[in-house]
């Protein structure tokens, strides 16, 4: 019986691990490019390449970007495009997004840095498909100051 109560938390921790890992989103992608100086100028475009996607069907891509106390604006707009290198499916979007709300509350999460997290498209790709990402601020300023980074996340649904 001794036995039985020393394999026992091992079991808990298997179970566990399984149920941790079910019904998540797996992670194919996910890289952030630091800003210069945390100073985002209008003509830095940001590229993002996956090149030879590892897995068919369809693909989440979510825009990531992280604000410090520096960031002077209620929101942000930024463009977004992704394709597939053979030019079979191109997606390009302005995307709009509220860093604080009309109450006055940071979106986002964190203390220093506050991260952001943007849904911006599904995609269906095929194995050895290269996709090609390509980001830039829309704002009337040239430089946006309080972003120091900003990076794509690709996972399964």
């Amino acid at each position: 019986m001794n036995s039985n109560k020393k394999i026992f938390p091992y079991y808990i921790i298997c179970i566990s691990i399984l149920i941790i890992s079910c019904g998540k989103h797996k992670t194919l992608f996910h890289e952030y490019k630091a800003i210069d100086n945390e100073e985002w100028r209008y003509d830095d475009s940001l590229h993002f390449e996956i090149d030879s996607a590892i897995i068919n069907g369809n693909l989440n891509t979510i825009l990531e970007f992280r604000t410090n106390a520096k960031y002077p604006y209620r929101n942000i707009s930024i463009v977004m495009e992704q394709s597939l290198r053979n030019g079979s499916q191109n997606i390009k979007k302005t995307i709009a997004y509220d860093v604080i709300d009309n109450n006055g509350k940071k979106n986002g999460e964190g203390i220093t840095y506050m991260t952001h997290q943007i849904p911006f498209c599904t995609m269906n790709i095929k194995t050895g498909d290269t996709i090609d990402i390509h980001i830039k601020h829309n704002m009337k300023d040239n430089m946006l100051p309080g972003i120091a980074d900003v990076g794509v996340l690709i996972e399964t649904p």
